[in-house]
């Protein structure tokens, strides 16, 4: 593994702020020479630290619902259970699919045009299923909030502004709009001119409609896929049952002040207050919970969380 220092970790948090920026955007922000910036950033990817870049998309501009689901098993094999997973990798409506410690086994991330489409999924699965299921949890998305890896960085360096995708009307757009956003969701440093022949457009034209989908805020960012496993953290997610809902916006404010924390999820149907946190280690994640009930004493009824154990599934842009 790369040894990374401070000057590292300054690079992907300025590449996770827009992986789009030039070598010379970065070199000039960090006061370093471009091929200072350019070697380093080459052996964060030869390294699979960066593992690649993506553009944040708003689905709920494109007319998707947005819901999560866990699974706890009972009366599996291991075998059963990489079936079962197989079974919900190859469904074009699960963008995410997780294999989970803690309280749940499974987490997975549906986008789907409405809850009826939802619904039928999940009896297909329940089917066949659900006799090796000890208990499961439905939640429906309202948004989220992305924020950067502040922990990369020392305090005075942090900026704990988010991204909020979800809970917007659908944009009209059209089907070469929908093969642009495709492409670029999975490959944030995209080259215009080779986009632009493979979609046998003018580099003019694409640039234009590009320009537009992030007028409209159906493309919000484009960031860094960051490995966190090779900087020593453990991805949880926590779903807290609170006391007190009156001081649901001071958690908030919280979370968004938390170097640790990259998303906030409002959801309905499960927990009062839910996010995600890349930690390093159990004894992190149990500093961050005695956190929460120090600054907040009596707030906390009860939490569940899992850790993430393996990535089986992770798209950017909704399969067809």
């Amino acid at each position: 593994m790369q040894k990374m220092d401070e000057i590292d970790k300054k690079i992907m948090f300025e590449i996770d702020k827009n992986s789009r920026r030039s070598i010379n955007e970065i070199s000039k922000i960090l006061k370093l020479k471009k091929d200072t910036v350019a070697y380093r950033i080459k052996q964060l990817e030869d390294n699979k630290i960066i593992q690649g870049y993506y553009t944040v998309i708003d689905y709920s501009k494109l007319g998707y619902i947005l819901l999560r689901y866990y699974v706890k098993f009972q009366n599996t094999t291991l075998e059963l259970e990489e079936e079962i997973i197989n079974h919900l990798v190859n469904s074009k409506s699960i963008f995410t699919v997780y294999k989970t410690e803690g309280d749940w086994d499974l987490a997975l991330g549906f986008l789907v045009k409405s809850l009826e489409e939802f619904n039928n999924i999940l009896i297909n699965f329940q089917e066949k299923y659900k006799k090796y299921m000890h208990s499961h949890n439905v939640a429906i998305f309202i948004e989220y909030i992305q924020y950067l890896k502040n922990y990369l960085v020392e305090e005075k360096l942090r900026d704990h502004s988010g991204i909020i995708i979800g809970k917007s009307q659908k944009t009209e757009i059209d089907e070469l709009d929908i093969k642009i956003l495709k492409e670029i969701s999975k490959n944030a440093k995209f080259s215009l001119i080779e986009l632009s022949k493979k979609l046998n457009l003018s580099s003019m034209a694409l640039i234009y409609r590009i320009k537009q989908l992030e007028k409209k805020k159906v493309i919000l960012s484009y960031k860094a896929l960051i490995d966190y496993t090779k900087l020593n953290y453990e991805y949880y997610k926590i779903d807290l049952d609170i006391e007190d809902i009156t001081k649901l916006k001071q958690l908030q404010q919280f979370a968004k002040n938390h170097p640790n924390i990259i998303f906030e999820d409002r959801t309905i149907g499960s927990s009062d207050f839910e996010f995600d946190a890349e930690l390093q280690g159990y004894d992190a994640f149990y500093n961050l919970i005695k956190e929460i009930k120090i600054k907040f004493p009596g707030i906390l009824r009860t939490y569940k969380y899992y850790k993430a154990k393996k990535i089986y599934k992770y798209i950017y842009f909704p399969e067809e």
